[in-house]
């Protein structure tokens, strides 16, 4: 075993976290609440989904807006627009070029575009454009429906057929559900079955704070060092174990904590980190966005995060993989 769960500092973290509340405009952002029909929302939300990965350089000047908030921009607009690039039977007949082209000029500014991996991700879409017309008449929805409201045995074992959701961790399946629950747009009944959503962001927030130990020296010298490994198993899985767990001790369900941490992690613990440099990565701070606190010079779990008082935790990075799932 490399990597276990310091459950202590999980209660350290769970019982900072228990008290705080999320903004009421976190869930009533555009992205969620756009007009249009609910198969055009299930759409924006699982195409969105399934081309974030890797989103280190999207980036839009104008908006001042990075990685996922980007995309959510443009398929909130695309799903307000009943965009035919929401189309499945559109999508599934276009060429590859022809969709990188649609895409290039979606996410350019000064005829600069900033989303990368494009030939991987429009395979993607259509991909899943072609799996939907195949299997499902083109609609979201019916798979939704197939699943009678099930995780396991259900909704999850569904996507796996889809490539881009694949993942054995189902971090993307996730994410989607996520998307269609907070928009309630539809009903899991065994939400116990959650499979917590894991993000690189969250992997270095948690192994900074001391939630997941890595006590095998060759893998902590490699994420300290930034070195890229064949794979981010034994982090990711120790790391959806600390979810959970802080999720049971704060009494806040799998999402809540995601809601959390990724913010955390994505602005105030990434190359800057609050507690030391007094600053945030993003400006506005996401967390700041998302959770209900009157200010925010100082990150909520300071004094109890290991790496707020050890260098040495604070010089850990997420596991750098190269892969299509996150």
């Amino acid at each position: 075993m490399k990597v276990i769960v310091n459950e202590e500092q999980c209660k350290l973290i769970a019982e900072r976290l228990a008290p705080l509340q999320f903004r009421k405009e976190h869930f009533k952002r555009p992205f969620l609440t756009f007009q249009a029909d609910k198969e055009t929302k299930l759409r924006a939300f699982l195409y969105s989904v399934a081309i974030c990965h890797q989103t280190h350089t999207l980036h839009s000047e104008k908006l001042n807006i990075w990685g996922w908030e980007y995309l959510e921009h443009v398929y909130t607009n695309l799903g307000q627009d009943n965009s035919k690039l929401l189309d499945p039977q559109y999508l599934a007949n276009l060429s590859n070029e022809e969709l990188v082209k649609e895409l290039t000029e979606l996410f350019s500014e000064n005829n600069i575009c900033t989303l990368d991996r494009l030939e991987e991700r429009v395979e993607f879409i259509i991909e899943i454009s072609k799996y939907l017309n195949e299997h499902y008449d083109g609609k979201v929805n019916n798979l939704l429906l197939k699943s009678n409201g099930l995780l396991l045995n259900g909704l999850y074992e569904l996507m796996e057929d889809i490539p881009s959701f694949a993942d054995p961790q189902r971090k993307k399946s996730t994410v989607f559900i996520k998307f269609v629950i907070d928009a309630n747009l539809f009903v899991i009944k065994d939400q116990q079955n959650i499979i917590p959503i894991m993000d690189y962001h969250m992997q270095r927030a948690l192994l900074r704070i001391g939630c997941v130990e890595v006590i095998d020296n060759e893998l902590k010298e490699a994420l300290i060092n930034k070195k890229t490994l064949s794979s981010d198993k034994e982090v990711r899985e120790a790391s959806i174990k600390a979810i959970i767990k802080i999720g049971e001790l704060a009494n806040r369900t799998p999402s809540e904590i995601h809601d959390f941490f990724w913010p955390l992690g994505r602005s105030c613990c990434k190359e800057k980190m609050l507690c030391v440099d007094k600053t945030c990565n993003k400006e506005p701070c996401t967390f700041f966005k998302m959770v209900d606190i009157p200010k925010h010079n100082h990150c909520v779990f300071e004094g109890v995060c290991k790496g707020s008082n050890d260098e040495t935790y604070r010089k850990f990075w997420q596991p750098l993989v190269d892969t299509h799932y996150y």
